[in-house]
């Protein structure tokens, strides 16, 4: 199966807002997260989209947030991919493309609300942010961090914040 990564351009986003809201349905609008992106554009530099056959099939977004240090950081999510074709790889490379662009423009970390059993492999444990909340419940995900620079998210406390507007 050959796909393609490109990352996300403006005309994208009503293509992958349909994609979010089938994947994850109306009741994503609920979730502690869901404050983290209704006030602020997505971080577009580390957005991406994956093509089969020219259409749109999988994407991946990544949120400012603020440390209660005060330093802003991307926050990974959603990351989305139809149904049909789960399972193929091209959701973990859509995360490894955004990661290594996060990595590359110099960010400390990431943090993301997600699955550990998916995203542990990708470098993100609850160990980095075990000081850290979101101001909300996050179960049944967690809350994950990985960190570039030692020290971006382990030893901090508090609530990490969205991006005041």
């Amino acid at each position: 199966m050959q796909y393609s990564l490109t990352q996300e351009v403006p005309t994208d986003s009503d293509d992958i807002d349909a994609l979010i809201d089938s994947a994850f349905g109306p009741g994503r609008l609920t979730r502690t997260v869901h404050r983290f992106r209704k006030s602020v554009p997505p971080m577009k530099e580390y957005g991406f989209v994956a093509r089969l056959e020219g259409e749109m099939v999988a994407s991946i977004r990544f949120w400012p947030v603020v440390l209660p240090c005060g330093t802003i950081i991307p926050m990974l999510g959603p990351l989305a991919v139809r149904p049909e074709i789960r399972g193929l790889g091209i959701g973990r490379a859509l995360v490894r493309k955004g990661m290594d662009t996060v990595r590359v423009s110099g960010m400390p970390a990431i943090v993301i609300v997600g699955d550990p059993g998916y995203y542990a492999p990708f470098g993100f444990s609850v160990e980095p942010v075990q000081g850290l909340d979101l101001g909300g419940p996050v179960v049944p995900l967690t809350l994950m961090g990985i960190e570039y620079e030692a020290g971006a998210l382990s030893g901090k406390s508090g609530t990490v914040e969205p991006v005041p507007t």
